[in-house]
């Protein structure tokens, strides 16, 4: 097998100089969360859906995609894989993240290995490699530039993962290794391991966490320390600066906040900040979508936003979020915030 893969962390998650910070989100690909299989005429939808927004994201220069074994029971990953098949060189212009971990209850992808119970997880050896297994063979290709490990898995020590991992890097079937909806405990152990058992050549490439205008928890952790106000981390606190210490990229999973901040009616208790995201991109001359990527890439953390948007133009108007984010001033970054909040900062 044709290794195609680097063991840096810089090269899976770090964007060419010029080139946007977002990634594309592929879990809306592959015809919805429905347990039944496709029909010819459903996969051509989903591959049209899935072939427009591709062509939106490489045509703003996004190209990172993001899935995982689960989207879709699979298909997410399948949809992706007929786009490769039907372009040879499209697989050389982009970088495929994907993820595992999570054994979905009720979901014909996992059912046989554990019965139709609970969903549950398992960063076991044996699973990292059955599951990319899969992943591979789903997405047509002989690698994946980044494994991204779902969930945290409480009876699985993080150097069994690793050391699967690395057999898996060896055999040139992944690049690098990143970790998803942990806390600092947990990101600490897996790059430990990782770190100790490369002789400190590798670390963890990325961490991924829910992180944007309407998911607050990382920032206000650091900016309510020492008031009643601060909100429970469920030890995410010290994420940011940890990551920062150590390399480690922060990529943000639902930044655009499945639209509440851009949609023509908001919810009432989003409606303030999506007023005053308006009003920002009407002082910007930009797409409301921006504005909100905008406020997460201000952050002096690095954060590479997921948009898992199916539409060419939110996509695109997303891509454009770095440029707004150098004009972005404070005063602005400071309402939009405190509109989200519904109320002032101490």
């Amino acid at each position: 097998m044709s290794t195609g893969v680097s063991t840096t962390q810089a090269t899976e998650t770090t964007p060419a100089p010029g080139a946007p910070r977002t990634i594309l989100g592929c879990m809306g690909w592959g015809g919805g969360w429905g347990t039944g299989p496709l029909d010819e005429a459903a996969w051509r939808a989903a591959e049209d859906a899935a072939r427009e927004a591709l062509e939106a994201a490489l045509g703003a220069g996004i190209t990172v995609l993001d899935t995982a074994d689960i989207y879709a029971h699979g298909r997410s990953e399948e949809t992706l894989g007929r786009l490769l098949a039907a372009d040879p060189g499209l697989r050389e212009r982009i970088r495929i993240q994907t993820k595992c971990g999570i054994l979905l209850g009720g979901s014909p992808l996992y059912d046989r290995a554990h019965g139709a119970g609970s969903t549950r997880y398992d960063s076991s050896a044996a699973h990292v490699r059955s599951a990319v297994a899969g992943s591979l063979r789903r997405l047509g290709t002989d690698h994946v530039d980044t494994l991204v490990i779902h969930r945290p898995d409480v009876l699985t020590d993080p150097a069994e993962t690793v050391g699967a991992f690395l057999a898996l890097q060896s055999a040139g079937a992944v690049g690098s290794l990143g970790v998803s909806n942990m806390g600092l405990a947990w990101v600490r152990r897996f790059d430990d391991a990782l770190r100790e058992a490369t002789g400190g050549a590798q670390g963890l490439a990325c961490v991924q966490l829910e992180l944007g205008l309407h998911a607050r928890t990382l920032i206000e952790s650091v900016v309510l320390a020492n008031h009643p106000g601060a909100p429970a981390s469920a030890d995410t606190e010290g994420i940011a600066e940890f990551c920062a210490e150590r390399g480690i990229a922060i990529q943000a999973w639902g930044a655009l906040g499945q639209g509440r901040y851009t949609r023509p009616h908001p919810e009432p208790a989003d409606a303030a900040a999506a007023a005053e995201v308006g009003r920002v991109a009407g002082e910007l001359g930009v797409a409301p979508e921006a504005v909100v990527l905008a406020w997460l890439l201000r952050l002096p953390w690095g954060v590479r936003p997921v948009v898992g948007s199916t539409r060419p133009g939110r996509i695109a108007a997303s891509a454009g979020a770095d440029g707004v984010a150098e004009r972005m001033d404070a005063g602005q970054w400071y309402r939009i915030w405190t509109a989200a909040r519904g109320e002032s900062l101490p």
